[in-house]
């Protein structure tokens, strides 16, 4: 199993808020965020107002940096960074305010160029969204950044010096003006999105994305509460707009699932999009939840994100969701390789789409982490731990599918009415799809009970009523061949489960 190879702790110094990110990296290059800090500070106030940062806000800011700082020094942190906005240059007295955070705990902030602010957000979207060619619309507080890629390079990219907490404010708390003002903003700066293929997707990477995504769920009653790569549409965004539109401060602050913070700015961030959305034309939005410090600690973490992103998006995820949970990743690849093989064999049988290969792979991936907390109907676990794993490269729907598929081996134990509860993702025609895979996974982890590679291949035969799978073992270093007693173990397991293959598949199953 990987180990940790160290702790990282990224400090973050931005005009509206102060930041503590702490990852862990395995040796394995991947990591994950464990903890994370943030205290809203409002130092824009002061940079609208006369242009410097008051020493009474200063002070501030170091007495929580200070106690991030001792966080860290508890935690056993290895490295540590430290960044500030490029914001802040619009202080008068910015070098000072962050030479004198950094004197405060000891360590030198670098300020970000708006180049810097772009790679972070574009490293962070591109190595955690499986999308090949998009829009980044990133809204801060007081910027907002338009990143165009494809095929993962930069194509374009635009900061727009409006964000969610100043766009209203400048244009007299007018929707109208606000949204027109934008736009105008966009023709200057970011004329590209004029002419975009309506295909591209809308990466949308801010607190005002994350709330409407929330909304947007409740609105369509789906279950699946994950904010990462929620996808939907303009028209679905409309929804939500017009709702925020039509309720008072004091009503947008009580929509639950968004913090006080973001339902004050939800309104001015929810204008920017729309202008974003009627100046490009474009269609498909995607929700993600990967902000500049995950790309900051990507390319600390995993060095050749510097040069090129992530190959494989869900096996990067997959592999640090078992890192985190401590499970062995050589057992999960072989349980995976035999179902793949099973999946293969039946193919006529089951007659599933290609698609349904990749719900099998998260399923396999993650099949022991429901033991982490208790062995015995680990399966049952396995359903709550998937749904709130924090995915990246999958689809909501295959997540959904692959945790109901890790939660059984017997029909019996299906569990119809928390299917039903994700009933907007998925549909009942897909039950005895689930139940296929779930049969085929159960058996290649009986086929897999000594974790010691012993079956090497599977031929299938469907003869009639029956189907016939023979393992293939080596038992030698030139031959390889049928051989029953090197198997007899995996066989007697596999078999325990030939009632639940015959109701499956409508044919009887036999193991040589």
């Amino acid at each position: 199993m990987e180990k940790i190879t160290e702790k990282i702790a990224l400090f973050e110094l931005g005009t509206t808020s102060v930041r503590l990110t702490l990852a862990m990296v395995h040796d394995s290059e991947c990591f994950f965020v464990y903890k994370e800090l943030t205290e809203n500070i409002n130092i824009d106030e002061h940079i609208e107002g006369d242009g410097l940062v008051k020493s009474a806000k200063i002070k501030e800011v170091v007495m929580l940096l200070q106690m991030y700082k001792k966080i860290c020094e508890a935690e056993g942190v290895d490295r540590y960074l430290a960044v500030a906005s490029n914001m802040l240059t619009n202080a008068k007295n910015y070098k000072s305010f962050v030479d004198e955070a950094g004197a405060g705990i000891a360590l030198e902030f670098k300020v970000l160029s708006a180049q810097d602010e772009v790679d972070a957000v574009y490293t962070s979207v591109i190595n955690t969204l499986d999308v090949p060619k998009g829009i980044i619309v990133n809204v801060s507080g007081h910027s907002t950044r338009i990143i165009n890629y494809n095929r993962r390079v930069i194509i374009d990219s635009a900061t727009i010096p409006f964000g969610s907490a100043s766009l209203l404010a400048k244009c007299d708390n007018n929707i109208f003006k606000a949204i027109e003002t934008f736009k105008a903003e966009l023709g200057n700066h970011a004329s590209f999105l004029s002419n975009m293929d309506l295909e591209t997707t809308l990466v949308g990477v801010s607190g005002v994305f994350t709330s409407f995504g929330r909304i947007s769920r409740k609105m369509k009653k789906i279950n699946y509460d994950a904010d990462h790569n929620f996808t939907t549409d303009a028209a679905a965004f409309g929804e939500v707009f017009t709702l925020i539109k039509g309720l008072d401060p004091e009503k947008r602050q009580k929509l639950k699932g968004i913090s006080s913070q973001s339902s004050a700015q939800i309104l001015c961030g929810m204008c920017i999009v729309e202008a974003v959305l009627q100046f490009s034309k474009l269609k498909n939005i995607t929700v993600g939840c990967c902000y500049r410090n995950l790309g900051i600690i990507f390319k600390e973490a995993v060095p050749y994100t510097q040069e090129r992103p992530v190959s494989d998006i869900l096996s990067f995820c997959l592999e640090t969701i078992s890192c985190r949970a401590g499970l062995d990743r050589k057992i999960a690849e072989r349980h995976y390789a035999l179902a793949l093989m099973l999946f293969k064999q039946l193919k006529v049988l089951h007659k599933l789409p290609r698609g349904y290969a990749k719900i099998l792979r998260i399923a396999c991936s993650l099949y022991q982490i429901g033991q982490r907390t208790n062995c015995e109907g680990f399966e049952r676990n396995n359903l709550w731990a998937i749904l709130n794993a924090p995915f990246m490269g999958a689809a909501h729907r295959e997540v959904v599918l692959a945790a109901f598929v890790s939660s059984f081996k017997r029909w019996e134990d299906f569990n119809l009415a928390e299917w039903v509860k994700y009933k907007e993702l998925i549909g009942d025609e897909e039950i005895e799809s689930v139940r296929k895979i779930s049969t085929i996974l159960t058996i290649a982890d009986a086929l897999n009970i000594r974790n010691s590679d012993t079956v090497k291949d599977i031929n299938c035969d469907i003869l009639g009523d029956s189907v016939i799978l023979k393992l293939v073992t080596e038992t030698d270093t030139k031959v390889t061949k049928v051989d029953v007693k090197a198997a007899n173990i995996e066989i007697f397991y596999a078999k325990k489960y030939s009632a639940e293959f015959a109701k499956a598949f409508k044919k009887n199953l036999e193991i040589l």
